[in-house]
């Protein structure tokens, strides 16, 4: 019994005849995806949804040397992002400032993490620079400048881990944060034998440690956060927080005009190639073939609300090269087709199509073994490697697409007008003597 595969294989594929339905489908996303943008642009401001690379906006460095790590990078990424969504300048005008990414950078005594954000809708540069920017530089101060401890509990001890030397000050502070979590969150569920800051106690082995001894605690990861949390310590010597400055429009016309650049000496570079390897409408057919993965990797992004970043752009380059490899595949097969002698009675449309039989499974095979990889990073990468990898993916099936539907369609398309104007050409040159002949009789 033959298996799928081998089914396929043996059927007769009419690509080209079926043109005009495969041209409808990028068509259809192309539609969907302006209708979108319409509305986006009326809704949300903006058709696309640019990053700062290409709108402009501001960057600020939380420098936390020696204290972050793998472990709590989340913990912190996760308490700056919250602090953005409201920030109140010294005016009583508060903000809701978006973010466009946060990177971990460096490590040790250079660890830092660097923050880009956009500028707030309807407020000036100047506004920006001396009030939203100086408030968000002192909330993250007051907000993410902290010593978390680290929450254990054994039986009935609570013992909490600083990175630092706890102080008598610090102490002090702890046991009236602890009475107030008592009365508040952690209520009814832990409990002390008489006043609450006497259980507070430093460990005299350990002066990063706090023990706490109680009459009952449940050990769940609720009552750890909520510890975690009001038991934090303020510490404005445990980092600094810079504003580095702007990401300005100049930059970001630059780099639109680099990655058009880019682009653009591709598609050149690619059609020189293909025209002089192989014909001329070949190279047309994939060029176009190439305008449609662009076009719709765009598509893909304005549907989806993806940023499009200078991450994109080299996931656009990155399919323009993967796309072409699959055309010249196909054109290879087209190539010595036509050449063959037992293919000399045959249309263009048939050597289109019988062309796409034969690279099919190969196509395909390469295909799924890469988006296999690119799933696994779009999975388990950070959100950075993500909006690198979604593109990707889109880019591989719609590459895929184009270089099996669309370029040989295209191809054989352009073989037929030629074709036409040669044998009008030809009808017109047998012609013309016939015509003085009869003029002359």
């Amino acid at each position: 019994m033959k298996n799928p595969i081998e089914s396929l294989l043996e059927k007769d594929f009419h690509i080209v005849e079926k043109r005009k339905i495969l041209f409808a489908i990028p068509l259809a996303i192309v539609l969907i995806a302006a209708i979108l943008m319409i509305i986006f642009n009326f809704t949300l401001g903006s058709p696309l949804n640019l990053g700062t690379d290409f709108t402009g906006g501001y960057t600020v460095d939380v420098q936390l040397p020696n204290k972050l790590t793998d472990e709590n990078f989340g913990e912190y990424r996760n308490r700056i992002y919250d602090l953005f969504e409201e920030i109140t300048t010294e005016d009583g005008n508060t903000y809701s400032v978006r973010i466009d990414g946060i990177q971990r950078q460096g490590s040790g005594a250079s660890s830092a993490i660097h923050v880009k954000y956009f500028a707030v809708r309807g407020v000036s540069e100047s506004e920006m620079l001396d009030q939203v920017n100086p408030a968000i530089q002192k909330k993250i101060e007051e907000s993410v400048l902290l010593l978390i401890p680290k929450v254990d509990i054994s039986g009935k001890t609570i013992t909490l881990t600083y990175g630092e030397v706890l102080s008598p000050a610090s102490l002090e502070i702890r046991k009236t944060a602890f009475s107030n979590l008592l009365k508040d969150e952690l209520r009814d569920i832990v409990t002390v034998s008489g006043e609450a800051a006497d259980a507070v106690k430093l460990n005299p082995d350990n002066n990063k440690q706090i023990v706490i001894e109680c009459e009952t605690v449940a050990s769940t990861d609720e009552v750890k956060s909520a510890l975690a949390a009001g038991m934090k310590i303020s510490d404005s010597w445990s980092g600094q927080v810079v504003l580095s400055g702007a990401v300005g429009a100049t930059v970001s016309t630059e780099l639109i005009f680099n990655a058009v650049l880019a682009v653009a000496l591709a598609l050149v570079f690619m059609l020189c190639y293909i025209g002089l390897r192989f014909q001329l409408s070949s190279g047309l057919a994939c060029i176009i073939a190439l305008f449609h993965d662009i076009i719709i990797m765009f598509s893909f992004m304005a549907i989806c609300r993806i940023e499009i970043n200078n991450t994109f752009i080299a996931a656009l380059i990155t399919i323009l090269g993967y796309s072409i490899n699959n055309s010249i595949i196909v054109f290879d097969r087209v190539r010595e087709n036509k050449k063959s002698i037992f293919n000399q009675n045959m249309s263009a449309a048939d050597i289109a199509n019988k062309s796409v039989k034969e690279t099919l499974m190969r196509s395909i095979n390469t295909t799924i073994t890469t988006l296999i990889m690119i799933v696994m990073v779009a999975i388990l990468g950070v959100s950075d490697i993500q909006i690198f990898a979604l593109p990707i993916i889109m880019g591989l099936i719609s590459g895929t697409f184009s270089s099996i539907c669309i370029a040989p369609s295209l191809w054989a398309l352009f073989q037929n007008v030629g074709k036409k104007k040669k044998n009008g050409l030809t009808k017109k040159e047998k012609g013309l003597p016939a015509a003085q002949t009869e003029a002359n009789a």
